[in-house]
Formats: structure tokens, sequence, C-alpha cells
């Protein structure tokens, strides 16, 4: 059963409306959480000290006196809505308060700031971020890479380049435009030029041990998704979902093609995508979709008998919003509130439990906060949240050990690169390096996570 935590939700429409029961003298609503306040950026057990000012009634002809509050409470609640202790205090002779807290979990906080006799309640989000817990950068001489991953023994493999770790030599994957790969391990899976080819990382050089030309029943078309094992290959194109496998006989083999998608799939994402790939377990995967409808479908495929996917006999699982985010055995969505005003998003994470997927994670992003979603052709790629104000930062959404919301961690890097220019997955973060000019990309490590 999905669910947003109630407090979560309502407080994303009272950020927005102010929370003010009436409009003032000259027919104006009061600013959105009090004259110009922002959603913040907090730390982890950092002391945060935030100013907060009342919606004050200004008559039109400037001869009324102005009325301001003389006391002041406030509520801080943490991600799970549990209170957080806080105090606050009346300053600027009663038209400003300041609240103060210590937050101790990360992820969005819920601040409910309430004048008296005037003033109203101020109702708004801040958002706690944890340091960043992975590696400092490393350094490759290639262009930003839109694909990228590394095998076991540390081969890089960035648009279909090869870069060795070892002898930092470079070996080209194909030799006609971009070829696509998947890694598993030390196995690297290569699919470009009407062949499919299988590559072992030995640490010294990845050795092809299968390939496999494409005949007219298992041509690919454009790739959208692929998921891969030491053993397997898993490719969704436009038209068909494929399975490659790899024999004990050393050979790589190609099952028929089953064909896929709604009558009316609409493409989505930044890159136009029309299907996903979500693991579901061994033998089944959920391809992702969207139609006309506001929701994604997830429709369930099975290996038969001779290999091939075979589509379930039940309804596609209905998930809210549009895709925005892809790893091996999860998917996340977003759902952008049409509200002008109420203007936000609620980002989920859906991860795959007993056959379908469930949801593993929520976060309200509270306008004027961005919530940048990854181009999901390339691969595995999460979505971030970026600040502008007060300064430019950036976030990756953690996910919760079981259902619930979700936190934050600081993003590394160089924040204030365009969001083309930088990606996110589960593995690693990696940006353009503007110090060679954009001619090389800097990669920062994620610690591995063992959450579904």
């Amino acid at each position: 059963m999905k669910t947003v935590p109630c407090l979560l939700a309502l407080s994303a429409t009272l950020f927005l409306s102010g929370c003010a029961d009436t409009f003032d003298d000259c027919g104006r609503l009061p600013l959105p959480g009090g004259v110009g306040h922002l959603p913040p950026l907090l730390s982890l057990a950092v002391s945060a000290e935030l100013h907060v000012q009342p919606s004050l009634n200004v008559s039109c002809d400037g001869t009324a006196p102005l009325q301001v509050p003389d006391r002041v409470t406030a509520e801080v609640f943490d991600p799970n809505n549990r209170t957080v202790d806080s105090e606050a205090a009346l300053t600027s002779n009663g038209q400003a308060a300041t609240v103060r807290f210590t937050p101790l979990t990360s992820g969005r906080h819920h601040l409910r700031v309430a004048f008296a006799p005037v003033g109203s309640l101020q109702q708004f989000g801040a958002y706690v971020t944890r340091a960043w817990t992975g590696s400092g950068p490393t350094g490759l001489s290639l262009p930003r890479c839109t694909q990228l991953d590394r095998t076991t023994h540390g081969t890089w493999l960035c648009d279909g380049v090869a870069r060795h770790g070892t002898t930092g030599n470079t070996t080209v994957l194909g030799t006609s435009g971009l070829s696509d790969v998947a890694v598993a391990g030390n196995v690297v899976w290569v699919v470009g030029e009407d062949r499919v080819r299988r590559f072992v990382d030995t640490g010294a050089e990845l050795a092809l041990t299968g390939s496999l030309l494409l005949s007219q029943r298992d041509t690919v078309t454009v790739i959208q998704s692929r998921l891969a094992t030491e053993d397997e290959l898993w490719v969704l194109d436009s038209e068909r979902l494929h399975r490659f496998a790899f024999t004990p006989e050393g050979v790589v083999t190609g099952a028929t093609p089953t064909p896929w998608g709604l009558s009316n799939r609409l493409p989505f994402g930044a890159d136009l995508v029309l299907g996903l790939l979500v693991r579901l377990g061994p033998d089944t995967v959920s391809v992702v979709q969207m139609t006309p409808e506001p929701d994604s479908h997830a429709c369930t495929y099975r290996l038969g008998p001779d290999g091939a996917f075979v589509a379930l006999e039940v309804a596609c699982q209905r998930l809210p919003g549009v895709p925005a985010g892809i790893e091996d055995g999860a998917v996340w969505t977003r759902v952008d509130s049409l509200l002008l005003t109420q203007p936000g998003q609620t980002l989920y994470r859906w991860a795959a439990v007993d056959g379908a997927l469930a949801e593993r994670g929520t976060l309200v992003v509270d306008t004027p906060l961005e919530l940048v979603s990854a181009p999901l052709r390339p691969g595995f790629a999460l979505p971030f949240i970026t600040w502008r104000q007060p300064r430019t930062a950036s976030a990756v959404p953690v996910a919760p050990a079981s259902q619930g919301p979700l936190g934050l961690e600081l993003l590394p890097g160089n924040a204030d690169l365009s969001s083309g220019l930088r990606t996110l997955s589960p593995r690693f973060y990696w940006e353009a390096d503007v110090s060679q000019g954009g001619a090389g990309t800097r990669v920062y490590e994620r610690p591995p996570s063992s959450l579904k």
C-alpha cells in the first residue's frame, strides 16, 4: 500500500499557502512561509538557527499602526513525524522570530511557527543532509561519460571505451558509433555492430569469451534499458525484449525476442525513453512504461520453457507519476503538482519485493528546490535534489531500510555545474572536470548498499 506521511503531504500545501486565513487589507496574500522565507538546507547533528517572519496586515494608505505579535511558539518534526526539541523567540521588536534546533535525522523536516495574537501560522520544510560517505574523486582523462561503470578488477567503462585500471591503456569496444555496455562483476557485455559480445576482465585485459552475430530475428533496435548478470543479458529495445545467455559450453545464445509495449505507450523522461527494465527475480522482470494516464505501468514478464520471456496474464501494476530513476531492482517515480498555488513534487522509490514493486521511500520536494531527473537510457541512474539559495548544493536521496521517508546525503564535487554535466548512479557520482576544459571526468564512488 503506497503512503506518503500525512504530515509531509500536508506540509507542502501549507508551506505554499502561507497558512493565512484571510487576505490582508490590500487584498494580497502574505508570502509563503513568512516574508522571504525559503526551504533551508541544514546539516545533520549541527545546531540550526532559522529566521521566520510573521504575516502582518498592512493598510493600503499606510495610516493604520502596524500590529506585531507578542509571543511565538514552534514545533519541529523529523521525517518520521517525531518531535524534535526546539526553542523559539521573537526578534526585531516582534517583526521576526528565531527558531533553534539540532536535527538528528536526515531528510525533510516540517516546522510550524505560530505567532499570536497576529502573524498567523507559518509552516514550511527544512532539508537536512548528512555528509558525503563515499570516496574522493578519481580523474579519468575521457570526456564526461554518459554511460559509466567499472569491473571488479578496476577497468572503467565509459561510453564504449575501456580504461584499464592497472595499465591505464584504453580499448575501444566498437568501431562505428557508441556501443552499449553492461557490467556484472568482471563480465562486460557489449551490444553493437549487429553483435553481442561477452568479455571477462582478467586484470590485465578484457578477454573475449563469446560472440553472437545477430540474425534478422534477433536484431536489436534502439536500446531502452538493459540488465546483466555474468551469464545473462536482458535487453529492452523499442520493440522487443531480448534474452542472451552464456552457456556452460562457452557459447553466447539468443532466445526468441518477445514483443512488448502497451498500445498507447508514450515516451518519458529527459531522453524520451519508452520503457525500463526492473529485475523482480532470477527469471522475472518488470517493464515500466507510460501511457496518456498520469501513472506509470509496470508489466511483468517471466522466462518460459524455451528460454524466451512471456508476458504474465495479470494486470500491470500502476505506480504514481513518471519514472525518474532506475536501479537493477528498483525504479523511482515523481509526481508533479499541477496546481499553480501548490507547486512541488513528491519522489517515490519502488523496490522489487516478492515478485512486485513495493514502496521503499518517499520525499516531498518544496518549491523552489529542484528535483533533477536523470537521463534513463544510458543505464542505472538516480534523481537528485538541487538548491540555489542561500547557497548552491545538491543531495542524493537515501533509501530507508523499509517503507518510510527518504533521507538525504550531500553530493561532492562542483554543485555549480549544470545538471546535464552531472550524473548519479547507485554506484557512482560523476561530473565534467572543468579544470580540463570538459575533456575529463571526475568520479566519486558510493559505498555499497544492501537495501532492496
